[in-house]
C-alpha cells in the first residue's frame, strides 16, 4: 500500500503530468480505486519501483475487498506487469457480478482503458489466461473492434493436452 500512496503522490504533485493524465481522460479523484504513476524497471513477469526507470501507471489488483497486488502499465507499450505475481485480473467483482447476473462484462485492453471508464469492467493483465477466466461465460463485451479481435484468437488458441497413460510397471505390480 505503501508504494500505491507513493504512486499517488507522485502524480498529484507533477503539475506536467498531472495535466498529461487529464488530456489522457483521467482524473486523479472521483474514480472508485487509487491509483498512480511511477517510474519501474520489469523483471520477467514482475516490475519494482526504481527511479529513472520506464514511465508506467500504477493501479491496485482487489479481490475481495483487499488489495492483492499492484499493477504496472507501460505507457510506451501497454504491457503490464504485477509487482508480487498474484493478481490475474483487475475488476474481477464485475466478473463475477456477470456471472451471477447472466450478463456480459465488458472486458477491457488495459488499465488505462479501464480507469477512463471509471473501473467500470475487466482487464486481463495476460491474454493467455482469457480462456480460463472466461471460459464459463456465454458471452463477453469488449471495449473495441481490435481487442475483441485479439481476445478471440487468444481465446481460440488450442489447449494442448498430454496423453494420459498409466505405465506398465503399475499394471505389474497390481
Amino acid at each position: 500500500m505503501r508504494e500505491l500512496l507513493a504512486a499517488r503522490r507522485f502524480a498529484r504533485q507533477d503539475r506536467e503530468l498531472c495535466e498529461a493524465l487529464s488530456d489522457c481522460g483521467l482524473d486523479m479523484d472521483g474514480l472508485p480505486i487509487a491509483w498512480g504513476f511511477d517510474f519501474v524497471s520489469v523483471d520477467g513477469a514482475h516490475y519494482e519501483p526504481v527511479r529513472g526507470g520506464q514511465p508506467a501507471v500504477i493501479v491496485p489488483a482487489i479481490e475481495d475487498g483487499e488489495t492483492v497486488d499492484l499493477v504496472a502499465m507501460g505507457l510506451k507499450t501497454r504491457a503490464c506487469k504485477t509487482r508480487t505475481g498474484w493478481a490475474t485480473i483487475l475488476g474481477r467483482e464485475w466478473l463475477d457480478a456477470a456471472r451471477w447476473a447472466g450478463k456480459p462484462p465488458v472486458i477491457f485492453p488495459d488499465p488505462l482503458t479501464w480507469l477512463r471508464a471509471r473501473c467500470r469492467g475487466v482487464v486481463l493483465l495476460d491474454l493467455a489466461s482469457a480462456r480460463f477466466e472466461l471460459a464459463d461465460l456465454p458471452s463477453v463485451a469488449c471495449a473495441s473492434d481490435l481487442f475483441a479481435t485479439r481476445l478471440n484468437e487468444a481465446m481460440r488458441v488450442p489447449v494442448n493436452i498430454p496423453a494420459i497413460f498409466v505405465p506398465e510397471a503399475h499394471h505389474a505390480a497390481r
